[in-house]
């Protein structure tokens, strides 16, 4: 009975221990999403589309930070994202899958290359087009 009880002490000592430091990481890759995305630069959306370079997989983030990393949840060379914010070495992206599922996160941006298109019309462009005609 007696090595019950310490084992039962043991498992909520580790219980108590760990699993503030869990909640901590979480609220510090939330807390740096929420930052991040307020003062990060907004990309433009008529030039938001990016291919990924190099090899292998490019991981992604919930936070622009290597510690907030989604476990198995990545893209490879080829893949193709949608850019909305830029916030030091990472940007805030979207990817849509082959069926339809949207995922959502930040990647380092050295691994993207910059395709000079966009998901929306370059409305200046189309307005400089329609003066010189």
């Amino acid at each position: 009975m007696l090595k019950l009880r310490v084992g039962m002490i043991k498992i909520l000592i580790m219980v108590f221990l760990v699993l503030p430091c869990k909640v901590l990481a979480n609220d510090f890759c939330a807390d740096l999403d929420k930052l991040a995305s307020a003062k990060g630069v907004i990309l433009n959306n008529s030039d938001n589309v990016f291919k990924v370079k190099g090899v292998g997989r490019l991981q992604f983030y919930s936070a622009p930070n290597k510690k907030c990393a989604l476990k198995g949840v990545f893209v490879i060379p080829g893949d193709r994202l949608y850019g909305y914010v830029e916030y030091k070495s990472f940007y805030s992206v979207m990817y849509l899958s082959r069926d339809g599922d949207q995922i959502s996160g930040w990647v380092e941006k050295e691994r993207l290359i910059d395709m000079h298109k966009g998901i929306a019309p370059d409305y200046n462009q189309d307005a400089q087009q329609k003066k010189s005609n």
